[in-house]
């Protein structure tokens, strides 16, 4: 879903993957990727269906180029998950990482949605 030619990559966990389309119109996202001078159509969104990480060369296999990378959940990245604090960014090899809450988690939360623009500026606007 998206062209992800600037190499950004959401991962989300849904058990309904009819959901998946109405996160591409969430206007909260939205509205994040604007502050970060990026629009949905530029990205990916990926759900990662099974209980274990999805892995970079994984992604990469897909055919998805992958440069940053917003996780919105737990234990989505295989190669984050003991190294990484949520909404602290990271560089795993030639990755930048930001493992966050749930998009439903942040949504409606404005402590959440400061830690995310905080670890955002840091992730990208540096």
């Amino acid at each position: 879903m998206g062209s992800n030619a600037n190499g950004l990559v959401m991962l989300v966990r849904l058990e309904d993957a009819a959901k998946l389309p109405r996160l591409q119109r969430n206007v909260f996202l939205n509205n994040m990727l604007k502050a970060i001078q990026r629009v949905m159509e530029e990205c990916v969104i990926v759900n990662v269906k099974s209980p274990y990480p999805v892995s970079l060369e994984d992604l990469r296999a897909r055919g998805l180029a992958v440069r940053e990378v917003i996780g919105f959940g737990k234990n989505l990245l295989d190669v984050a998950t003991k190294r990484t604090q949520p909404y602290e960014p990271v560089r795993i090899g030639d990755v930048a990482y930001l493992p966050a809450a749930e998009v439903e988690m942040i949504e409606y939360d404005n402590g959440r949605k400061k830690q995310l623009w905080q670890a955002l500026q840091r992730m990208f606007l540096a």
